[in-house]
């Protein structure tokens, strides 16, 4: 399989796996509602934990993490190689954020960012998590550190420039800035979704005095 051919199938593959909407399949086989039409109307595991409960929440968002590694495992099949799995991470987010099978709705590709994140570049990852948490702890504001944290994460994966665990199941391990400008991409995309009037409604109904 030549270079274009390999591009051309991450991008269908990530596109058409991504798009697959798990949250809201999950809420109408459990509660026979749909998501779009509910609270901020994100498709998200978020959502369904709210507005479904704590299984068919969990529940999505296993499926969800299964999907993003089902992905990354498809951009092994393909290339094998660092920009499949980068691309495949876009990609996929694209899809579920901009989902085909819901006429152009769907979530916010959280999900996808940090389980991805979590397996080809797991410890400047945990960095950034670590960063958000500190931040959380000391303003007792979910969302304030939770986009202190889009903010911050892409410089952060910089440090995979120096340190990244080599992961020989799926040839990982490689030291780049592709994942700094990755996730930088992906960030933008969170905060084209996120609705701050909206997000503080569903974020205090999950995290109490938390959210504000």
């Amino acid at each position: 399989m030549n270079l274009a051919t390999q591009i051309i199938a991450v991008l269908a593959a990530g596109y058409l796996l991504g798009s697959i909407p798990t949250a809201h399949i999950v809420m109408r086989v459990f509660r026979k509602k749909d998501l779009s039409k509910i609270g901020t109307g994100n498709i998200t595991s978020t959502a369904v934990m709210i507005h479904g409960g704590r299984i068919p929440g969990s529940i999505s968002l296993a499926i969800e993490i299964i999907k993003t590694f089902l992905c990354l495992y498809v951009a092994y099949l393909i290339a094998g190689e660092l920009w499949a799995y980068l691309v495949m991470m876009v990609i996929a987010s694209i899809g579920q954020i901009w989902s085909v099978w819901l006429k152009g709705k769907g979530g916010k590709g959280q999900t996808i960012y940090a389980a991805g994140f979590m397996v080809i570049c797991p410890i400047p990852f945990l960095i950034s998590i670590g960063a958000m948490l500190l931040i959380f702890l000391v303003s007792k504001r979910f969302l304030l550190a939770n986009q202190v944290w889009h903010i911050i994460t892409p410089p952060i994966m910089l440090f995979a420039l120096l340190f990244n665990p080599t992961i020989p199941i799926l040839n990982l391990g490689e030291h780049s800035w592709g994942y700094a400008v990755t996730a930088g991409v992906l960030c933008s995309f969170f905060f084209l979704k996120n609705q701050a009037s909206n997000d503080d409604i569903v974020q205090s109904q999950a995290w109490g005095s938390y959210s504000r």
